[in-house]
């Protein structure tokens, strides 16, 4: 009678098995939310519309419950047991005690649902923080891509290249070239050549992002390394100095009726160590075989090497002449003020092309004569002859550029919203414009987000409607093929810094300091952390979980 009066004290439900039907659900279900991988608590189905997780939701809460129901039916024999105990005892209150909750354990059935529940609410609440402290975190992430991005910057020129990675707290530099393209639909998608040798933070980059980590992608894309072309700068100069001569070679005998024109201008071509290009104007130089000296600053940071020259002038009006150019004396200037030469390598070798703008289109002119086998620059070229009843003057332009191997195919990173937008799928080559430059470009990999891209809506969160996706490239190999082009060019419109830890704010205040840095150009990871994490809206509830969990218990 009091073994049938004990399981009749147990609810109906809990007597015929349903606390481990429901355990046994809650187990199944907390097995499918391991092996699921997911972005949240959203999802999307097959048409792309955005919707609740069920699992995700009713997995906790089920588990919950089945623990619940669990302790129901666990606290008669537990009272059982405390009885015994109690009995054996010598203290009569403990064993009354013991006793009164043998005989009614459901009564106790309510202390302990609440602090079931107190517990839960304190396990929530700390889950809650953690969740939220880490989705803030990864935000923070995926806006910056790195400790510290500075949009925009200085005029490129050699005196200020690579300036950036030599600010205080600086680990590594990368630069970075931003656009937008147009793609079906009215769309517009972003494409990042970044420079990913120098990028050690991987943008940032969370694994579930990727089908492999973000350092396997970046390896995919990156050009192989190589030998730098011309003459590599050695290490600290801050001022380079040469001689440039060009001499007549042959020109018509007699006296000519017509004028010579006027000196040519040469420019200085350089590369810094990251493969951005740089212009220097070396001034007219005399036709008259005599060293004229050029000198101009370069900065220590940027790793500078002279790729090459500009010769520029206008075609005589009698004869064509047959001129000499040449580079010698090459030296820099040390931060001590120290001159020392510059080497040329053996295995440098030069090029050079000669074009003619004649009634306003560019034309192939006859090919240089290269001029022994020095490693400067060293050439043979003819001026071509200007029509006097040409109604814009003929010139031409002899550029001088330092051999380089084959460039490389150029290969991207697709979102998969890149690849729908465009319908394309990876191996495919697509053609990007690139400051006006049209890059023939294959699909490699594919993501499902890149960092610090995507259209923003009015809520802030990125707008599929907008947004055709994003392309990342490696901006190393984009310059490499754009230096085969002798009108190309690329300069830099962001740059992507690393730091020690601690020393983010050390950098952004150096570079807001620098002059023509307007402040919100400087993009700071852990300030933009700090700010959602003081975001009010979010702030409130946060707070108020743990206000809950201590009223529960």
């Amino acid at each position: 009678g009091g073994r049938r009066t004990r399981a009749a004290s147990l609810p109906g439900p809990v007597r015929a098995g349903a606390d481990l039907g429901l355990l046994l659900i809650a187990a199944v279900a907390y097995w499918q939310l391991d092996r699921q991988s997911g972005s949240g608590a959203l999802s999307g189905d097959q048409a792309g519309n955005l919707g609740i997780d069920p699992l995700l939701v009713t997995a906790p809460a089920l588990a919950l419950l089945a623990g619940t129901v669990l302790t129901l039916r666990l606290l008669p024999p537990a009272a059982k047991l405390a009885e015994r105990r109690a009995a054996k005892g010598r203290g009569l209150p403990a064993a009354l005690a013991g006793w009164q909750f043998s005989r009614r354990p459901l009564r106790g059935a309510g202390p302990v649902l609440l602090l079931v529940l107190s517990v839960a609410m304190g396990m929530l609440a700390i889950g809650q923080s953690a969740s939220w402290n880490r989705s803030q975190s990864d935000q923070a992430d995926f806006g910056s891509g790195a400790a510290v991005r500075l949009v925009g910057g200085h005029g490129s020129g050699p005196a200020t290249a690579g300036a950036y990675s030599s600010l205080a707290g600086v680990r590594q530099a990368a630069p970075a070239y931003r656009t937008d393209v147009e793609v079906s639909g009215g769309r517009t998608a972003e494409v990042l050549a970044l420079d990913t040798a120098h990028a050690d933070e991987r943008m940032l980059m969370r694994s579930d992002l990727a089908d492999g980590s973000p350092s396997r992608l970046f390896e995919a894309i990156a050009p192989e390394r190589a030998p730098r072309p011309g003459l590599v700068l050695p290490e600290g100069s801050t001022r380079l100095k040469l001689d440039l001569r060009i001499t007549t070679v042959s020109k018509p005998s007699g006296d000519s009726l017509y004028p010579d024109p006027d000196p040519p201008v040469v420019t200085v071509l350089l590369e810094d160590r990251y493969g951005l290009p740089y212009r220097a104007l070396a001034g007219p130089v005399p036709v008259d075989g005599r060293p004229v000296p050029v000198s101009f600053p370069v900065s220590a940071a940027g790793g500078l090497a002279v790729t090459g020259i500009e010769v520029d002038g206008a075609a005589p009006s009698d004869y064509a002449r047959k001129q000499r150019v040449s580079v010698s004396d090459v030296r820099v200037v040390a931060g001590s003020g120290a001159e020392r030469p510059v080497p040329a390598p053996e295995s440098t070798r030069w090029d050079a092309a000669m074009t003619l703008t004649e009634y306003g289109e560019v034309r192939p002119g006859k090919p240089p004569v290269r001029n022994g086998a020095s490693g400067l620059p060293d050439f043979t070229y003819d001026t071509g002859v200007d029509n006097e009843n040409n109604w814009d003057p003929t010139s031409g332009t002899l550029r001088v550029t330092a051999a380089r191997p084959k460039s490389a195919v150029v290969k991207a990173v697709a979102t998969d919203a890149y690849l729908k937008s465009t319908n394309a799928k990876l191996g495919d080559e697509i053609d990007v414009n690139l400051a006006g430059n049209t890059v023939r470009v294959t699909l490699a990999e594919s993501v499902r987000r890149l960092p610090t891209t995507g259209a923003a809506g009015s809520a802030g969160a990125p707008d599929p409607v907008a947004s055709g996706g994003a392309l990342l490239l490696d901006l190393k190999a984009v310059t490499e093929v754009l230096a085969h082009r002798p009108t190309a060019t690329i300069e830099a419109t962001e740059w992507w810094l690393s730091t020690a830890p601690g020393d983010a704010p050390k950098t952004a205040a150096a570079l807001r300091a620098l002059p023509d840095t307007d402040p919100a150009q400087v993009l700071v990871r852990a300030e933009a952390a700090q700010r959602l994490v003081d975001d009010p809206l979010g702030a409130g509830p946060q707070s108020a979980l743990p206000a809950v969990a201590v009223v529960a218990a």
